[in-house]
């Protein structure tokens, strides 16, 4: 590298980090709750833990510059007391869904991505749900919301990306993996968006974490990564539903890199290839391209079709020609009205 471009990506390292990011808590002091007759609320922070009921006057505000170390509900839970105060809330509220849905047959459920705040999200969601056919006695709606960060800088976004990596895999390992283990016996269908597919992927089959990130989880948030329950064998259908998944090959292989074997529950990985998606693109050219995690999977149909042949349960649809990666563009695309028909969600 010469030294114009070693100093250019210097300045880009310390512009990137220097730049302030948020963490993507409730606005709502009751974020987890039921809307009657078929919406559930699910709010996470980034280890995956459930926000209890007035949460602020325990939990407090984050900082404005999210770190991955100093704040949790675990953390500030385990270190002030109230541990098993926050455990018993997330039972309680568990098991007030699984209740909820006994006589449902549907349980469609949205992931956001990173960089995402709740009313964002929650607009997107409710413009997805406008596009199916929802049956408000027999299928609940699940709202999932979970730490993928928030910045309004270009610069912090690449920190985003890189800092929210984590936030996903805790997400789907502990946060929907829970409600998942709640469900039995349904057709469950999973719609995520960008980054989302990893919190799916993670509550499927736990993820790898590197070593560094281990240390952190358990020294500073005082959670016990290996002593999650696994995704319970509910005789449930899943089907998952990627909109530009932001994962690449890795995020489907083991400690050893062996591919995955996930349940039987998992029928169909349906995912989006969009070789226009700037966002997604961000992983074959750019000097910061190494420091970020891959995003083949939506990007380059060669990765795709390679994850197909492992599986036997994906397929795709070509998205190309959209250059936008945001969420609400995915949704008003009238291939994702193609997609809803593939699964008879559509109305």
């Amino acid at each position: 590298m010469s030294l114009n471009n070693w100093l250019y990506s210097l300045l880009m390292i310390v512009m990137i980090t220097s730049c302030t990011v948020s963490h993507n808590v409730p606005t709502s002091q009751v974020p987890n709750n039921f809307i009657n007759p078929n919406i559930t609320s699910a709010y996470v922070d980034q280890n995956g833990n459930f926000f209890p009921n007035q949460w602020k006057d325990k939990f407090g505000n984050p900082s404005k510059n999210a770190t991955r170390k100093e704040y949790s509900l675990m953390k500030i839970a385990t270190e002030s007391g109230f541990e098993e105060e926050l455990t018993k809330f997330e039972t309680t509220q568990l098991k007030g869904f699984s209740n909820r849905i006994k006589n449902k047959k549907r349980i469609i459920i949205f992931v956001h991505g990173i960089n995402n705040d709740y009313m964002t999200s929650l607009v997107n969601y409710n413009k997805a749900r406008s596009l199916m056919d929802v049956d408000l006695h027999k299928d609940e709606i699940v709202n999932f919301y979970w730490d993928g960060l928030k910045t309004s800088s270009i610069f912090g976004a690449a920190k985003v990306w890189i800092s929210a990596t984590t936030n996903s895999q805790l997400a789907g390992e502990f946060g929907l993996r829970r409600i998942l283990n709640s469900i039995k016996n349904k057709e469950v269908y999973i719609i995520s968006h960008s980054r989302g597919a990893s919190v799916v992927l993670s509550a499927l089959k736990n993820p790898v974490l590197k070593n560094n990130e281990k240390r952190i989880v358990k020294k500073f948030h005082h959670v016990d990564i290996e002593d999650e329950d696994p995704l319970q064998e509910n005789e449930n259908k899943i089907f998952s539903i990627m909109l530009a998944p932001a994962i690449g090959a890795d995020d489907f292989k083991d400690e050893n890199g062996e591919f995955k074997s996930f349940t039987a529950q998992l029928k169909t990985i349906h995912s989006t290839i969009n070789q226009t998606d700037f966002v997604l693109g961000k992983g074959k050219t750019g000097i910061l391209s190494k420091r970020l995690t891959s995003t083949d999977f939506g990007f380059n149909p060669e990765t795709q079709q390679m994850i197909a042949e492992q599986y036997h349960l994906c397929d795709a649809t070509d998205f190309t020609g959209q250059k936008s990666h945001d969420f609400k563009d995915y949704i008003n695309n009238p291939k994702f009205k193609e997609i809803l028909r593939k699964f008879k969600l559509a109305k």
